[in-house]
């Protein structure tokens, strides 16, 4: 029979062994053939190719990787007898499950964002991101910032930020490059998240109480309450005095002024301003515009280039005609501010019959301010076009605000960085799931923690309790004393396992697994004990404390609380509430009860 049992017992480890095989190679070769499927797919359609099918291969070494260690694990418990009874037979503890749960989740989080560009190798197709370099991307700005002065760029540092605006506080006095950074410029361009009141807004009080610019180019995005939320957080400083404007929903057509059709439109009246130095035309792609009439002045904006006076318009519901009565914007939301406005607001304002404000600009001295009320002017595919001034417009922008051509200002190209804000830009009907995407999704709330004034307090804390049990400690004797006790318990373990009483209850229990019963019969001498001395009182762990600190008045604390965790088990062990599983649990007991009999 015993044969039996050992033939059929390799049966099924050989069985198991081909399934692990099986699912092994099976994922490994699936994820090589979707992986060749997708790259094919999207070369044939970049622009509808869903992102998620690159994570699919991803998921398929991972699922390879997970099932190779738990194959390896697997031979090496049917290689040990010993081994493999102590695993299929050890006890979970609750504790241990949470800790490994949360290890794992850590794993996830922490590989994830590294091993994802090796799937879609860092590409970014959204809308307007500088490493996206097909048309709709803004590769060629970022180009025309960053590149030399002698290849005919402007030759700045140029930093991109993945998860929230408050990282760029540390490039403050940060060298970079072999120069010291004083101020930043920050470009918003064409963001389609709106900036969190809570984490983000508190960023730009800080930011304009710097000496640094910001250029927003609105595209139908979250931009249009941007500037709102930053003069509502101001009444906490009363010293930023940012400008706010309106962006109505809808698209700028322009009959008179435009190429291909309206919605291209071209603009050609500009204002005397440094931005606007050598240029003549700008072309300008379903753009919006800023509320225009006193509105302009009204919120303290300089107005830079606008559309034709005449035949120029905000189409809101997109039939191409302007309605009054469907294309005039509402005023009601601002009843709140009218008391604080210098003129008096309407209930409706009309978006046709004068020129279309689609540049501003605003000097506040040490900061400076510029919107442009569409950003496809500066994507790869409008900003070189050689019929137009886009990029030299851009140039223009750039210096201005970094006051370039402005003697009183002693700041050179080196004390300036221009970081591009990647946060904000997202797919507009999914989820990102590209390598960046995650990447600032699981960065974003730990720089906001961490920066923010409002958490920032408290996150050193937070993170001192929870990883305190893996911080070095600073008690070398106590860890000194530990491992002393730990290596004379392996010391007492090694002899006791070669004494001939050992080897005699384990071969008489291993098989019908009776610890239990081998424990309390090894308890009855203790026990005998301990009714010697307590008389009349009834064994609890708290008589047998109070019996021992009442021999040693000096017991120390740690005595006495390895004394009762043993009182507790093995009472609880002879009433039947505890249960002795495992060869490893009956050791420990034992070697407990050994300490115990000498100790009491």
């Amino acid at each position: 029979m015993g044969k039996k049992g050992k033939t059929s017992q390799r049966s099924i480890n050989i069985s198991k062994g081909i399934i692990f095989t099986f699912f092994i190679i099976y994922l490994l070769v699936f994820g090589v053939i979707i992986s060749g499927f997708s790259s094919a797919l999207q070369l044939a359609n970049p622009e509808t190719f869903p992102i998620f099918i690159t994570y699919i291969p991803l998921l398929c070494y991972i699922g390879a990787l997970f099932c190779g260690i738990g194959f390896l694990i697997f031979i090496r418990n049917a290689t040990a007898q010993k081994s493999r009874e102590t695993q299929s037979r050890k006890k979970i503890k609750s504790g241990s499950l949470y800790k490994q749960a949360l290890f794992l989740i850590i794993f996830i989080f922490a590989f994830v964002p590294i091993l994802s560009p090796a799937i879609d190798k860092g590409i970014n197709s959204q809308h307007f991101s500088v490493y996206n370099s097909n048309w709709n991307g803004a590769s060629k700005l970022k180009d025309i910032i960053q590149q030399p002065v002698a290849a005919g760029g402007l030759g700045y540092d140029v930093m991109t930020v993945q998860s929230s605006l408050s990282a760029t506080e540390r490039l403050i006095n940060t060298t970079i490059n072999g120069n010291k950074k004083e101020s930043i410029l920050l470009i918003l361009l064409g963001p389609n998240q709106f900036y969190d009141p809570i984490f983000e807004i508190p960023y730009f009080i800080s930011f304009f109480n710097g000496s640094n610019s910001l250029l927003i180019c609105h595209d139908h995005g979250s931009t249009s309450t941007l500037l709102w939320e930053i003069m509502i957080a101001s009444v906490f400083d009363p010293t930023i005095q940012v400008p706010v404007t309106i962006f109505p929903n809808g698209i700028l057509r322009d009959n008179e002024s435009f190429d291909t059709n309206p919605e291209f439109p071209v603009i050609t009246q500009f204002e005397a301003h440094e931005t606007t130095v050598g240029i003549n035309n700008v072309i300008l792609s379903r753009s919006s515009c800023a509320v225009g009439g006193p509105f302009i002045k009204g919120f303290g904006w300089t107005s830079i280039g606008t559309s034709s006076d005449k035949y120029s318009f905000i189409d809101k519901n997109g039939d191409g005609q302007y309605i009054s009565a469907d294309d005039d914007l509402d005023l009601g939301f601002m009843s709140f501010f009218a008391s604080s406005l210098p003129f008096e607001l309407p209930t409706t304002f009309p978006l046709e019959g004068y020129a279309q404000h689609v540049f501003l600009a605003n000097d506040m001295g040490r900061q400076r301010l510029f919107v442009s009320a569409d950003a496809s002017l500066f994507n790869n595919d409008l900003i070189d076009d050689s019929e137009y001034d886009n990029t030299q417009f851009a140039i223009n922008i750039i210096e201005w605000l970094t006051y370039e051509n402005d003697p009183s200002d002693t700041r050179t190209k080196e004390d300036w960085v221009i970081v591009f804000d990647e946060a904000h830009i997202r797919p507009e009907l999914s989820r990102d799931l590209t390598s960046a995407g995650i990447f600032g999704f699981i960065m974003q709330y730990i720089v906001h923690l961490s920066t923010n004034p409002i958490t920032a307090w408290i996150y050193p804390l937070l993170a001192l309790y929870t990883l305190r049990k893996y911080l070095p400690k600073k008690d070398k004797k106590e860890e000194e004393r530990k491992k002393a006790e730990e290596e004379e318990k392996k010391e007492e373990r090694a002899r006791y396992r070669t004494s001939s009483f050992f080897a005699q209850k384990i071969e008489e229990f291993r098989d019908k697994n009776k610890y239990g019963d081998a424990l309390k019969l090894l308890y009855r001498r203790l026990e005998r004990k301990l009714h010697a001395q307590l008389r009349e009182e009834k064994i609890t762990t708290q008589n047998i404390v109070n019996l021992v600190v009442a021999k040693d008045p000096s017991t120390t604390k740690f005595k006495i609380k390895r004394l009762s965790k043993f009182m507790d088990r093995i009472i609880a062990l002879k009433e039947g509430k505890y249960k002795v599983r495992t060869e490893e649990d009956f050791e420990d007991l034992f070697f407990e009860m050994g300490w115990a009999v000498e100790n009491i």
